[in-house]
């Protein structure tokens, strides 16, 4: 399976994400749990992405059937499901991802971006990425379980949250074996894996673990380190 990288997006900036964009990254994920990214914003910054080869996902703040919906509806290539509790859950996700007959997603292609304003009413079938975020010692545990649902296509590890619910280190060496689980789990079926880096989780460490998908920096991260390195420089 091709390995993919991906950047984060927290900054509620539409000229931010196409630049990130641009540079040549598989995906961006556009971050509606955490920082002050808005709907409205999300939207402008998917439409930010279209002229770039970047696949946009979006992570919603929580489960809930109008979050999964609208995320779907103003065009996202994938949706990112955080602080997912177990497979009965994630089977949830699943139902509210898909159209009809697998799930039961609200029809409105005659309106939405995803469907091109309704120009492709009859030719948009839905979003192509469900992915399903592991931040918990429950998830883990059920990771085959979750790997096995029909319509969910990645499990991507968060190993900050899944080190501070564990009560870890996050460079302790249990939090790199989570992220090869959940690899093993998600390969088994064919599906793809991700996470974030992390102490312990470089990315020759992830991928020999057999993680997919790595997101190897944020636009806050890289505008402040840059920052920081420049401006070093020149004061000394």
């Amino acid at each position: 399976m091709n390995q993919r990288f991906g950047c984060w997006l927290d900054l509620p900036s539409p000229h931010v994400a196409e630049i990130v964009a641009q540079t040549g990254f598989d995906w961006v994920l556009i971050d509606l749990e955490h920082g002050p990214i808005g709907i409205e914003t999300a939207s402008l910054m998917l439409m930010a992405l279209k002229s770039t080869p970047a696949r946009g996902i979006v992570r919603i703040p929580e489960l809930t059937e109008g979050w999964m919906k609208r995320a779907l509806d103003m065009g996202a290539h994938g949706v990112m499901v955080p602080n997912i509790a177990d497979a009965a859950q994630a089977e949830q996700a699943a139902q509210w991802f898909h159209y009809g007959p697998r799930g039961r997603r609200g029809e409105a292609q005659s309106i939405i971006r995803a469907a091109d304003w309704g120009r492709n009413a009859a030719g948009y079938s839905g979003g192509v990425e469900l992915i399903i975020q592991i931040e918990h010692k429950i998830a883990l545990s059920q990771a085959a379980e979750i790997a096995a649902i029909d319509g969910v296509h990645m499990l991507f590890l968060g190993p900050s949250d899944f080190a501070a619910a564990s009560g870890l280190a996050k460079d302790a060496p249990e939090v790199l074996d989570a992220a090869r689980h959940v690899a093993q789990a998600a390969n088994a079926r064919g599906k793809r894996s991700g996470s974030v880096l992390f102490p312990g989780g470089t990315v020759e460490a992830l991928h020999s673990a057999g993680v997919t998908d790595i997101s190897i920096t944020s636009d806050v991260a890289t505008l402040v380190q840059s920052l920081d390195a420049t401006l070093a420089t020149v004061k000394g």
